[in-house]
């Protein structure tokens, strides 16, 4: 009878003892670049995040933003809006506050986060954008990694981050859409503005099949209104993507808003009864009864918001 050789019997043995064929030097490599799969790390605290999303400009996206806010900042909770139009970023007039540094400031390493982030007089914090930067409109791989970084950060020490977003479907912004928790997308009842949030919903759920998308219909004209442009959007999306979609409200048209807002504190905090100030403070309501709680909560190591935004850079 033949006798098996030493050498057909050593490596399953080795491989039941738990060896790699990797070695030492590869183990190392690949912990560093996927981490230690075999540790079940702890989870931490990290803030709710919501972004705030529209298809085009004009629809009173960085009203609610920033009203929202204010909202919430009054019921108690620690929140930072981030102002993500990058480019041309307006969210510090609406606060009342007049920034020395901005986001390019800290992409660009000429600034630390807790030097950048400011408190308004309307309350919450604001970490704000650049205003007619044309650079900030594309950042690079690392200005993003850098951004990524900064809200992961942020989320350690608050309640809630607001993400107020660029109108549009540029790929930082899909990029901040999808590693939000749930999106309220802003638009109005017009066929172009449909037109263009359809387009925001679609490519978001094409990057993320489990996207959770509010909407809140602006500038609406008459009583039920906005709810017969929002089960139109919602129509088409359920046909074509099989995404649900969730009402928020609706918002009347209000000159006043537009005409005596910038430099002034938000209207929700001037004039908490006028009609369009009820009507946010309901959409509010509304928003944490379907996204909520909003607070920092309990989150797996590898699924926070930085670890959310860097993952998904990849699929861009």
């Amino acid at each position: 009878m033949m006798r098996r050789s030493s050498s057909s019997t050593s490596e399953p043995t080795a491989r039941r003892r738990g060896s790699s064929a990797l070695g030492p030097r590869g183990r190392e490599i690949f912990s560093r670049l996927f981490g230690d799969r075999t540790r079940a790390a702890a989870p931490v605290a990290e803030a709710a995040t919501i972004a705030i999303a529209s298809g085009k400009g004009g629809t009173g996206k960085s009203f609610l933003s920033t009203s929202l806010a204010v909202l919430f900042h009054r019921a108690g909770k620690r929140i930072t809006v981030v102002d993500c139009d990058f480019g041309l970023a307006c969210d510090h007039l609406l606060l009342g506050v007049n920034p020395k540094l901005t986001l390019r400031h800290l992409l660009c390493g000429q600034g630390k986060l807790e030097e950048i982030r400011i408190e308004t007089p309307a309350g919450p914090a604001l970490l704000p954008g650049g205003s007619g930067i044309r650079q900030m409109a594309n950042l690079s791989d690392t200005e993003l990694l850098t951004f990524g970084k900064c809200l992961g950060k942020l989320a350690a020490t608050e309640d809630l981050i607001l993400l107020d977003m660029g109108a549009g479907i540029s790929p930082q912004t899909i990029l901040t859409l999808t590693s939000a928790d749930h999106v309220v997308l802003v638009t109005q009842p017009e066929i172009a503005a449909l037109t263009d949030a359809y387009a925001v919903c679609k490519n978001l759920t094409q990057l993320r099949s489990d996207a959770r998308i509010s909407v809140v219909v602006n500038r609406v004209m008459e009583p039920g209104q906005g709810r017969q442009a929002f089960d139109k959007l919602a129509s088409v999306m359920q046909k074509f993507t099989g995404l649900q979609l969730t009402f928020l409200g609706e918002i009347a048209e209000d000159p006043a808003v537009t005409q005596r807002r910038l430099g002034q504190m938000p209207i929700v905090a001037t004039d908490p009864d006028a009609k369009i100030a009820r009507e946010v403070a309901a959409i509010a309501e509304r928003l944490e009864a379907t996204a909520g709680p909003l607070e920092s909560r309990p989150v797996e190591n590898g699924n926070g918001l930085e670890a959310r935004f860097t993952e998904q850079r990849l699929f861009l």
